[in-house]
């Protein structure tokens, strides 16, 4: 025979503990409100002090986390009071994972264009040196493609021209 659920049990339990914090919350000055629920230091719904104080056993706090009608009561009251709710750790951890991948992506990227601008200025710095030996050998072509005219502009003018191998 299986034994019977303890949620019930605990629902009963954080409801109460629920609305006497409600109560101490609305009794506070508007201008003067702090959470009533107990908090992290940075702002998020302590949820072992919460099962504490409902007195559950350390082996029940994960109901507090795991049954979604229980997390739902304490998100609640958590996000009306300013804080945040269980799980929101989890939530940030994602944004946080998410945020450092595209970090690393856009970083690798960088590294890839500006490894990219390197190859490509040293293939432009050879291809300006190729240039300028073809400029050179252009000239040094012209230049002799010029002695070479007047060589035979002279032979037709009937003077002996002297022929260099």
């Amino acid at each position: 025979m299986a034994r019977p659920s303890v949620i019930p049990q605990v629902r009963v339990r954080l409801e109460a503990y629920l609305n006497e914090r409600e109560v101490a919350y609305q009794a506070q000055p508007n201008e003067q409100k702090a959470p009533t629920l107990p908090a992290t230091p940075d702002g998020k719904v302590n949820v072992r002090a919460v099962a504490q104080a409902i007195d559950l056993k350390v082996t029940q706090e994960k109901y507090l986390y795991e049954r979604d009608e229980l997390s739902q009561l304490i998100n609640l009251m958590a996000e009306g009071q300013g804080l945040m709710p269980i799980g929101a750790r989890l939530v940030q951890d994602a944004g946080d994972k998410a945020l450092k991948e595209r970090m690393l992506r856009q970083a690798q990227s960088a590294k890839d264009a500006s490894q990219a601008a390197v190859e490509a200025q040293a293939v432009h710095a050879e291809l300006l040196d190729k240039l300028k030996v073809a400029v050179d050998d252009n000239e040094a072509l012209k230049a002799e493609n010029s002695r070479l005219r007047a060589q035979l502009d002279a032979i037709h003018a009937g003077m002996f021209v002297r022929v260099e191998d």
